[in-house]
């Protein structure tokens, strides 16, 4: 459960010597805290769309502790982002241009599992297990343990999975590989298509050739680590933590760029973009605290 002392995290804007960290800030100071950081994150979006460089963060918050294994991201109706533990069923909610943890819920029963990823769908909100399974639950107050229902994809067997998007124009969702485990098969990207409701007899899958994904980079392989929607061109994004890079894809498979993360990330696990434009990763804490980064998002 979560206590109104996780309400703020740290901050770290880039080019700004001093920023304080507020723990446990009361309502008045919680709400100024706010209004700054709102302002300052205004004025930095402006200046980079101003500029020819799109690639150094808007800004980077610090995680809490109870963030540390932050994995996926899923962005709600509100504009706020929810992000979840990697080994308990919790997930916070996260405003992305204050810093501010606004609330956190988990399943009840405290569930343990490889979580990777959450997407939210409607009303329910999916959270993935790295072994195929999706526990669907609805969106809980601040402290509270929710009632969930699990899925087996079946796919356990097919794929080591770290990525889950909703599409909403397909109501479906994506599940992207992070690794085929048939060693004989060659190891492109594949991404599953699990239509709503969830049955294992629509399952569908796209493979999209690794040497398109790689293109002109120097990668090796592509290892998915999340994927999300473009809200403005519905394409797919999807990042891949140990290549450190970004693909995004037609729904069709074909690949319209394939790049470096922009800044510098040690343990990319979740990737977001909203609707005004700002692409949102999270990376796990790897010798350095973990952070939920701002960019300004180019869309196709």
């Amino acid at each position: 459960m979560m206590g109104r002392s996780l309400i703020a995290a740290m901050c770290v804007l880039p080019l700004v010597s001093a920023c304080r960290e507020t723990p446990s800030a009361k309502a008045g100071e919680l709400r100024q805290v706010e209004s700054t950081r709102r302002a300052e994150v205004a004025k930095r979006i402006a200046a980079v769309d101003a500029s020819a460089d799109k690639s150094a963060p808007v800004a980077q918050w610090l995680m809490p502790p109870q963030l540390r294994e932050i994995s996926g991201l899923a962005l709600t109706s509100r504009g706020t982002v929810f992000a979840h533990d990697d080994n308990a069923g919790r997930i916070y909610e996260i405003d992305p241009k204050t810093g501010i943890v606004r609330k956190g819920f988990s399943l009840i029963g405290n569930q343990k599992d490889d979580f990777e990823a959450i997407a939210i769908a409607g009303d329910d909100i999916y959270l993935m297990a790295s072994n195929g399974k999706l526990f669907r639950f609805r969106e809980g107050e601040d402290g509270q343990q929710v009632n969930f229902q699990v899925f087996d994809s079946g796919l356990k067997k097919e794929c080591e999975f770290e990525s889950l998007a909703y599409e909403s124009d397909s109501t479906r969702l994506l599940m992207a590989c992070k690794r085929l485990l048939d060693k004989q098969a060659h190891q492109d990207l594949v991404i599953y298509r699990l239509p709503l409701p969830l049955n294992r007899a629509t399952i569908s899958m796209m493979r999209v050739p690794l040497e398109e994904v790689v293109g002109s980079n120097k990668w090796k392989n592509f290892r998915a680590s999340d994927i999300t929607v473009d809200p403005i061109t519905r394409n797919y994004v999807v990042i891949a933590s140990h290549e450190k890079g970004l693909v995004v894809l037609s729904p069709d498979g074909t690949v319209l760029r394939s790049e470096p993360l922009p800044g510098e990330h040690r343990q990319a696990e979740g990737v977001a973009i909203t609707r005004d434009s700002l692409l949102l990763v999270s990376d796990e804490a790897n010798v350095k605290p973990a952070t939920l980064s701002l960019y300004r998002w180019r869309p196709e």
